[in-house]
C-alpha cells in the first residue's frame, strides 16, 4: 500500500492512474451492457425490495449526483496547476459542472411522482458519480495540455456543438417524460414517436462524439 501511495503522489504516477480509471470504466461499460441483456436495471418500472430499502427518488437522484459536482469544484478551486488558468481546460470544466448542476440540483426537484430508488442503485450511481467527477475533472484541472488557441480550431468548435445538442436534447427528454402523466393519472406511460425514440442515442452518442472530438485522450473518452 506504501508503495502504490508512493507511486500515484508523483504526477506520472497519477496519470497512469488516471488512465487505468478511464480503462476500468470502458470495461465496466461493457460488462453492463452484456449484463442487461439478462437482467433489467432495478430502477423504476423495474424497481425490487431485493436490491435493498427504497430510497426517496428526489434524494436519492440529488445525492447521487452530487459528488459531480462538488468534487469538481474543489478540484478547481483547490488546484495550484496552471491548467485551470487556460481557456480550453474552463470551458471544458465548465461544460461538466453546467451539466451537473442541472443533475443534481435542477433535475430532483422537476422528477413528478416516480418510484422510490433501490438502495443498490442509488449506491452504484452514487458511486459512479464520486468516480467519474474525480477522474474527469483531475485529468483536466491538472493534466490536460491544450493551447489556448484550441478554442477557436473546428474540432473543438464541432465538439462544443455536439455537446450542445446532447444537453439540450437530455433536457428536452427529460421534459417530455415529465408531461406523460395527466394530473391525476397513475400507471407506466412509455412515450412514443420516432424522435423520442432516438432521443436516447442521439444524446449519447452526441455527447461521446463532443468528447471524442475535443481531445483523444483516454479519461476524457
Amino acid at each position: 500500500m506504501t508503495s502504490f501511495l508512493r507511486v500515484i503522489s508523483s504526477e506520472e504516477g497519477e496519470l497512469y492512474l488516471l488512465d487505468c480509471m478511464a480503462y476500468l470504466m470502458l470495461f465496466m461499460a461493457v460488462c453492463t451492457l452484456v449484463s442487461l441483456r439478462f437482467e433489467n436495471v432495478p430502477y423504476g418500472r423495474y424497481a425490487s425490495s431485493k436490491y435493498g430499502f427504497p430510497v426517496n427518488v428526489k434524494l436519492a437522484w440529488c445525492v447521487q449526483e452530487l459528488p459531480s459536482l462538488l468534487i469538481p469544484l474543489y478540484l478547481t478551486v483547490s488546484a495550484t496547476s496552471v491548467k485551470t488558468s487556460v481557456l480550453p481546460n474552463q470551458l471544458l470544466i465548465a461544460m461538466f459542472v453546467c451539466h451537473y448542476i442541472q443533475r443534481a440540483i435542477i433535475y430532483p426537484f422537476l422528477i413528478r411522482g416516480g418510484k422510490a430508488t433501490p438502495f443498490v442503485s442509488f449506491a452504484l450511481a452514487l458511486l459512479f458519480c464520486l468516480y467519474n467527477g474525480y477522474m474527469q475533472v483531475r485529468y483536466l484541472s491538472h493534466y490536460a495540455d491544450y493551447p489556448p488557441h484550441w478554442v477557436t480550431h473546428p474540432l473543438f468548435i464541432l465538439g462544443s456543438v455536439l455537446w450542445l445538442v446532447g444537453w439540450l436534447l437530455n433536457l428536452h427528454s427529460d421534459h417530455i417524460l415529465r408531461n406523460l402523466r395527466k394530473p391525476g393519472e397513475t400507471g407506466y406511460k412509455i412515450p412514443r414517436g420516432t424522435l423520442f425514440q432516438m432521443l436516447l442515442s442521439v444524446f449519447l452518442s452526441c455527447v461521446f462524439c463532443g468528447k471524442k472530438v475535443f481531445r483523444g485522450s483516454i479519461p476524457q473518452i
